[in-house]
C-alpha cells in the first residue's frame, strides 16, 4: 500500500450460504482509493458492488461471510480489527450513504435528533454544540429553513430532502472516506443532478476520498477519477476515467458503452448484451463472461482469468483484450 492510498482492498472474497448452495458474491476483488479522489464502482444489479462496500465497514451478516483478502485503511487491515475498533472507525473515519434513505432513517425520531446523536457519539460534544453543528450541516447540504427542518420526521420530507439528510448524517463526524451506494437511484433526474453536484462540492471542499457505487456510466464520467467495472462478483476492468472512456478493453465494458442511447443514432433500437448474468454457486473454471462474449475463443476456457496489467493504471480480466 502506497502513502497515497487511503483504502486498499486486496483479493476480497465474500460468500453467502444458501440451502444446498454457497453463492460466491465477490471473488478476488482488488481496488485502491487514493486520498482526495473518487473511485467509481460500476456494474449491474447483483454484481457485488454493495457487498464490497458493506465489507469495508464489516457489515456483512450471516448467512454472509468474508472468506478471505484484506481491506486496509491507512495501512491497517480492517478485517483483522476487533469489533470495538471497527465501531470507532465506522461512521467516524469511513461513512456510508445507503441506497434507500427511508430504510436507513428511523421513522419515529426527528431527523435533526438522528444527526445530532451521531455527532455526539463520534465527536463527544455537548447536546447544544451537537444541535448547532446539525443545523449548520443541514444548511451545507441545501436544506431550506434548517432550524425548522431539524424537528421534521422522515415521512414529512421529500425523497431528495431525505437523501440530503443522509448525506448530512454521513458527513457529521467528518469522515476521511465516504461510500455512496447508488445515492440517486430513487430520485428524479433534476434532483439526481443536484445531489451529485452537492457530493462533488463537499468532496472537493473537504478533500474527502469518495467511493461512488452506481450502474450509471454517465455519473462516473462526471464525478470519478478512476473506474472499476464489476461483473458477476469480479472486477473485469480498472483504469482512469479518461482511459476507459477513450478505449474500453473488456468485452463487457464495450457492451455497456454500446448500450448507452445515442442522439442521432441510425436506428432507434438499443444494443444489448446477449444472455444473462450467471448464478455463481462455485468458483469459475474459465472466464465467467465467456457465454455472452463476442470475442470468446478456446483460450478463454483454459482456466480462471486473472486481472492482466495493460500498463499504466489499466488492468483487464480478458485474455483477448
Amino acid at each position: 500500500m502506497t502513502m497515497d492510498h487511503i483504502l486498499q482492498i486486496e483479493n476480497l472474497d465474500v460468500s453467502f450460504s444458501l440451502p444446498g448452495a454457497r453463492n460466491l458474491a465477490v471473488r478476488g476483488v482488488s481496488v485502491a482509493l487514493e486520498r482526495g479522489t473518487t473511485l467509481g464502482l460500476v456494474g449491474e444489479s447483483g454484481c457485488g458492488k454493495s457487498v464490497t462496500a458493506f465489507s469495508v465497514l464489516r457489515l456483512i451478516q450471516p448467512p454472509g461471510r468474508i472468506d478471505g483478502g484484506s481491506i486496509r485503511y491507512n495501512g491497517t487491515d480492517i478485517l483483522a480489527m476487533g469489533d470495538e475498533e471497527v465501531r470507532r472507525i465506522r461512521g467516524k473515519e469511513i461513512a456510508m450513504i445507503f441506497q434507500e434513505p427511508m430504510t436507513s432513517l428511523n421513522p419515529v425520531f426527528r431527523v435533526g435528533m438522528q444527526i445530532a446523536e451521531t455527532i455526539r457519539l463520534h465527536l463527544g460534544v455537548s447536546k447544544a454544540e451537537a444541535h448547532e453543528r446539525t443545523v449548520e450541516l443541514l444548511r451545507q447540504v441545501g436544506i431550506p429553513s434548517p432550524e425548522s427542518r431539524f424537528a421534521s420526521y422522515p415521512h414529512e420530507l421529500s425523497g431528495g430532502m431525505r437523501q440530503r439528510i443522509m448525506i448530512a448524517m454521513a458527513l457529521s463526524a467528518e469522515p476521511q472516506v465516504l461510500i455512496a451506494d447508488e445515492p440517486t437511484t430513487a430520485l428524479d433526474v433534476t434532483i439526481q443532478a443536484q445531489i451529485l453536484d452537492l457530493l462533488l462540492t463537499i468532496q472537493r471542499a473537504r478533500r474527502m476520498s469518495l467511493v461512488l457505487i452506481t450502474h450509471n456510466l454517465g455519473i462516473v464520467a462526471n464525478l470519478a477519477d478512476r473506474i472499476a467495472i464489476m461483473y458477476a462478483g469480479e472486477i473485469v476492468e480498472y483504469g482512469t476515467v479518461a482511459d476507459i472512456f477513450a478505449s474500453p478493453l473488456h468485452p463487457y465494458t464495450i457492451g455497456l458503452f454500446e448500450a448507452i442511447p445515442k442522439i442521432g443514432a441510425e436506428t432507434d433500437r438499443l444494443k444489448t448484451i446477449p444472455g444473462t448474468v450467471p448464478a455463481i454457486a462455485e468458483a469459475p473454471r474459465a472466464c465467467v463472461f465467456h457465454p455472452r462474449c463476442f470475442k470468446r475463443g478456446d483460450e478463454c476456457l483454459a482456466g480462471p482469468v486473472p486481472l492482466i496489467d495493460k500498463g499504466g493504471e489499466r488492468r483487464v480480466r480478458c485474455v483477448r483484450a
